[in-house]
């Protein structure tokens, strides 16, 4: 098992740049379960797109716009999002400061 760790010491990369602009994450968690911790940018995200895995999208901070299925509403702090494999969806960053997020992919349920 991993000691504690500080957060602080693992350094913004880039994410899928196929399809985001100014989407910046910290892996949390890297294996069959993901986890990042995701920033994305003023004016910055994700374009409409699906995935083989689900996903499960906690807000932190911020405010933007979410998609899911082509139906959107509000990204905020305390917005959760579960997401089935093969879902389309998207969100972006709609404010003045960074909008942070935890993204978890998650094998797609049989």
């Amino acid at each position: 098992m991993e000691q504690p760790f500080d957060l602080a010491t693992l350094p913004w990369k880039t994410v899928r740049p196929d399809v985001t602009s100014g989407v910046f994450g910290r892996a949390l968690l890297d294996g069959k379960v993901k986890a990042v911790l995701t920033r994305v940018e003023p004016g910055g995200g994700f374009r409409d797109h699906t995935d083989g895995y689900a996903h499960l999208f906690y807000f932190l901070s911020g405010q933007g716009q979410l998609w899911v299925d082509g139906r959107q509403s509000e990204a905020r702090p305390g917005v959760v999002a579960r997401i089935p494999a093969g879902v389309s969806h998207a969100y972006s960053n709609t404010g003045p400061e960074d909008l942070v997020l935890l993204s978890m992919n998650l094998p797609a349920l049989d």
